[in-house]
């Protein structure tokens, strides 16, 4: 009896050992031959866990990114004596003019300035500008764009981690296959981040200066105040005059447009009534 329960006993211990072995053997050869797909598995994990991390650290860092414009519209008297304060405006609180058009419309003439001013300075040159004439229309714009911010930076983090952990594979890998892979994926990722990193230079060009439309218009008295009666009705006779000059360039230019129209018209009537003509004599 106790022959039978020893030779069970080394039996088992047998068994255990070539269960165990090919385990241990298929472990070493994993170990021993490195497969491109695993790491790119380690790749994403690891952007994963640090897009999660530069959230965190980004929110405590970055100060709240606001964009604000506003616009304007002011009535003056004085168009160039207006345009000529609100320059002077600018260059005072730091700003810069972005664009600027004029015109001269029947009864109004009137300015547009685009101008950039300091962020922090906005509402104090806003508030001057009401100064300088009857304010028709105003409106201060605001958008947060602080989580977008914080956003595209954590992105542009994370790329740049896993780019150079693709640069490290690069350095290590042997097939033509894989270099070409690389470097395709290091293309793409650098493209990414360029995007991205455009995109928050707008944004703290937007948040640093805030964008100010500035529209001032003048009306055009018709009839001035000339201080006698025969100077009014003198202005009211030239006003007249240029007036029937305006309406008669117009009917002028009206009827050349329509002048093929017309020549195409009279040529029909006239062939037309010829038909007619021949017709009638054929019947008499």
């Amino acid at each position: 009896m106790k022959k039978i329960f020893v030779v069970l006993l080394i039996a088992a211990f047998i068994l255990a050992g070539c269960g165990v072995k090919p385990a241990q053997r298929s472990g070493a050869n994993e170990r021993a031959a490195p497969d491109y797909g695993q790491n790119n598995m380690i790749v994403q994990d690891a952007i994963t866990q640090a897009h999660q991390e530069s959230n965190k650290n980004l929110a405590g860092t970055i100060d709240r990114k606001i964009v604000k414009n506003g616009t304007i519209h002011l009535g003056v008297n004085d168009l160039k004596e207006t345009e000529t304060a609100v320059y002077n405006l600018i260059q005072e609180y730091g700003g810069f003019i972005q664009s600027s058009s004029s015109r001269n419309e029947n009864r109004e003439v009137w300015s547009e300035i685009v101008a950039r001013v300091p962020f922090d300075r906005f509402e104090e040159f806003f508030g001057r500008l009401k100064q300088l004439g009857r304010v028709n229309y105003d409106n201060i714009s605001t958008q947060d764009v602080t989580e977008e911010y914080i956003d595209l930076s954590a992105r542009i983090k994370v790329l740049k981690a896993q780019e150079e952990r693709l640069i490290s594979l690069l350095a290590k890998a042997e097939k033509i296959d894989d270099i070409l892979r690389i470097e395709n994926e290091l293309t793409r990722l650098r493209s990414d981040i360029e995007q991205l990193q455009g995109r928050i230079n707008y944004l703290d060009r937007a948040t640093g200066y805030s964008t100010v439309t500035i529209r001032i218009n003048q009306l055009v008295t018709a009839y001035p105040e000339t201080g006698n009666a025969m100077g009014s009705i003198l202005y009211r006779l030239k006003d007249g005059w240029i007036t029937f000059f305006n309406v008669l360039i117009f009917a002028v230019e009206t009827l050349a447009w329509l002048s093929p129209y017309i020549v195409l018209a009279g040529i029909f009537a006239i062939v037309y009534l010829k038909y007619i003509k021949k017709n009638t004599g054929k019947g008499a």
